[in-house]
């Protein structure tokens, strides 16, 4: 064979070789993912509070009780018709971008489980206080920003 046709035989091999390989290394790149996307943002320091108002006016034992398992602690808090509780207070400091935590309510007309969320997005909803509300009512507990009811099992 001739040395000039295996000199470019060798470089043709070579550079195939090469441009699968860079092929290869980039496409590794589109498996990480981000954790959440969100289309609004929030201010590093914003502190956003999620609260449940105990609603139950003109009813005869108006009285109820909750338990969020945010932590260790599960402290069972008794409120009365008017009351407000800071349920979750969630700081955005840059890393940390949402939390969740869960919570358990009884009252005389059952008990209701419901999720707590924090993002930008009910942040936003949420805007410009940064205080987001559960409603204790009759027939359920009402989140507010997004209106949905969890009704009494």
């Amino acid at each position: 064979m001739n040395p000039k046709t295996l000199v470019i035989n060798f470089v043709i091999l070579l550079l195939v070789q090469i441009s699968n390989l860079s092929l290869e290394v980039n496409s590794l790149s589109a498996y990480h993912k981000k954790d959440y996307r969100s289309e609004f943002k929030v201010r590093p320091n914003t502190v956003v509070r999620m609260v449940i108002t105990n609603d139950l006016f003109g009813v005869k034992n108006g009285n109820a009780g909750f338990v969020c398992a945010k932590g260790g602690n599960k402290v069972w808090k008794r409120s009365k018709p008017g009351d407000r509780y800071v349920v979750v207070e969630f700081k955005y400091d840059g890393k940390m971008r949402h939390t969740f935590t869960h919570c358990h309510l009884r009252s005389n007309f059952g008990f209701v489980n419901f999720p707590v969320s924090v993002h930008p997005d009910t942040s936003a909803q949420c805007y410009p206080s940064y205080v987001c509300g559960y409603s204790v009512r009759k027939d359920g507990v009402f989140y507010k920003p997004e209106k949905k009811l969890y009704r009494w099992k």
